[in-house]
């Protein structure tokens, strides 16, 4: 059993959840989107998503062996080998992908293949260690669950809506790491990991974040406008709460509040994707 949660844990199960729900919100912009397709590319998501993420965790071992926030993962406390991470990694993309392609649903397949382009291979191996703003480039890997389900369920490769989903995780993103970051910046710094606040400084930081933050609101409220009046006004009720932790941290830029913030986002969007998944039922 401590095996399984090793590999679980390896796959980065809670943030694997997180996009999957993102998963079912992108599959929920569509029509009477129920059917079995959205069900049955939920879980086949699953299986790339927490393939993906224990590639990158491989590729990360030997900073998260430094880094105080993250030595304690599997590879780096050697409860799992290098290698048995890649064949676990590389069977459970495979698995995700032959699941579409049982279906000929190519279109997900291709969005599959754009997360692992910008999530282990731009992200963790070529950009990480080398700029700042490496998170950015990342943050596209975020978005691609909500085209997987929808092209799924859609049979297309991309709409206005699904887009828009996309983009307010791409934006999301930076709010979320960096405000992390300023907490744990000694830790990048320790590991080499040119994070913006390490870089930049927490000041710098603060004010992208909010730039970040003003792009969310504006991009989720358009999305909000296209789906329904009552969506617009629950997402302005979480953007205004949103904005409103941010605005502390500008006034407060210490640790402890950059912590409350990046604690806060997760539950934002969790509370985004279940607005845009209730809102079929209801």
């Amino acid at each position: 059993m401590s095996k399984i949660m090793d590999y679980l844990e390896l796959g980065k199960i809670k943030e694997s959840l997180l996009l999957l729900f993102g998963g079912a919100a992108g599959g929920a912009l569509v029509n009477n989107p129920f059917n079995f397709i959205y069900f049955y590319s939920i879980i086949f998501l699953l299986f790339a998503v927490m393939g993906t993420n224990s590639i990158t965790n491989f590729i990360d071992k030997d900073i998260d062996k430094i880094m105080e926030r993250t030595r304690k993962r599997p590879l780096p406390s050697n409860r799992i080998k290098p290698m048995n991470a890649i064949y676990f990694g590389i069977i459970m993309i495979l698995i995700g992908i032959l699941g579409f392609l049982v279906y000929s649903l190519y279109y997900s397949v291709i969005w599959i293949i754009f997360g692992i382009i910008f999530d282990p291979i731009l992200y963790n191996y070529l950009t990480k260690r080398k700029t700042p703003w490496n998170i950015v480039i990342g943050s596209f890997a975020g978005g691609a669950p909500v085209m997987v389900v929808w092209s799924a369920v859609s049979g297309s490769f991309i709409s206005v809506e699904s887009l828009l989903l996309m983009l307010t995780i791409v934006v999301w993103t930076p709010i979320h790491i960096w405000s992390l970051a300023i907490r744990y910046r000694s830790d990048y710094e320790n590991a080499g990991v040119p994070m913006l606040p390490v870089v930049r400084g927490t000041g710098f930081t603060i004010k992208v974040i909010v730039l970040s933050s003003i792009l969310l609101m504006l991009i989720s409220s358009l999305l909000s406008i296209m789906l329904s009046i009552y969506m617009f006004f629950f997402i302005m009720f979480l953007n205004i709460f949103m904005v409103y932790m941010v605005v502390k941290l500008i006034f407060n830029p210490q640790d402890k509040t950059s912590y409350l913030v990046f604690k806060i986002t997760s539950p934002y969007l969790a509370m985004l994707f279940l607005a845009v998944v209730l809102r079929v039922i209801f």
